[in-house]
């Protein structure tokens, strides 16, 4: 099982630790971490992730195509035609296509989303619809052979259910106790409709300035993805 997964510099250190994570347990795991070189990529959480390999050299027809996502700094790989052709390349070879939070965006953007239900991070849920695809806001989404998860935290689930849809519940159960996943929310705010409308409005405040959100129906013009 071929793990190709993007990183880029400023990507969201958990959306890819932890989907990572459980597809370690999925049988013959490998996996190329690839960037347009090779070489240290850091985070944002100021974690350096080693890129193992290049767009040149890395696989060209992976078991599964996944993306990480983040907020400015992949807003900047959507301008990116290197990026975004490399992942519409890889995507059209893969036998999955997936993502996490806003990595869905790049994946819609290259083309690989329209038609089909994906999940994002709640902020930027809406706007996957811009590139053709059906925003949802479930916790994970498997639509044919597209799997999303919403928001950082929600890579885990995405993971753990990825590896149940391809090796079995059983094993599925199996990994989520190894991970000893049980979570426990110490303030129960986190999604939108949980939150208290004035941690709701700090968070709205917060994030604009992160992410040139206003950009996006510009962003999509011309993309393979628009309808």
């Amino acid at each position: 099982m071929k793990i190709l997964a993007l990183a880029f510099p400023g990507l969201t250190l958990i959306d890819l630790v932890g989907p990572l994570q459980a597809f370690s347990f999925l049988p013959g795991f490998e996996t190329q971490i690839v960037w347009q070189k090779k070489g240290p990529i850091r985070s944002d959480a100021g974690v350096t992730i080693e890129a193992t390999h290049d767009f040149e050299d890395c696989w060209e027809n992976p078991d599964i195509l996944f993306v990480p996502g983040n907020t400015k700094a992949l807003f900047a790989q959507l301008e990116d035609k290197k990026t975004i052709d490399f992942i519409a390349d890889r995507g059209q070879r893969a036998q999955w296509v997936t993502s996490v939070c806003n990595g869905s965006l790049l994946l819609a953007a290259a083309g690989l989303l329209r038609g089909y239900k994906a999940a994002s991070y709640w902020f930027t849920r809406e706007h996957l619809a811009l590139f053709g695809a059906t925003p949802t806001d479930a916790r994970w989404v498997i639509d044919r052979n597209r799997a999303t998860g919403g928001g950082m935290t929600a890579g885990v689930d995405f993971g753990l259910a990825m590896v149940s849809h391809i090796v079995g519940v059983e094993h599925g159960r199996l990994v989520e106790l190894i991970f000893e996943y049980a979570p426990q929310p110490p303030h129960g705010t986190g999604r939108p409709e949980l939150a208290d409308s004035t941690t709701l409005s700090k968070a709205l405040e917060i994030l604009p300035g992160h992410m040139a959100i206003e950009r996006l129906p510009e962003i999509a013009k011309n993309m393979p993805g628009v309808p």
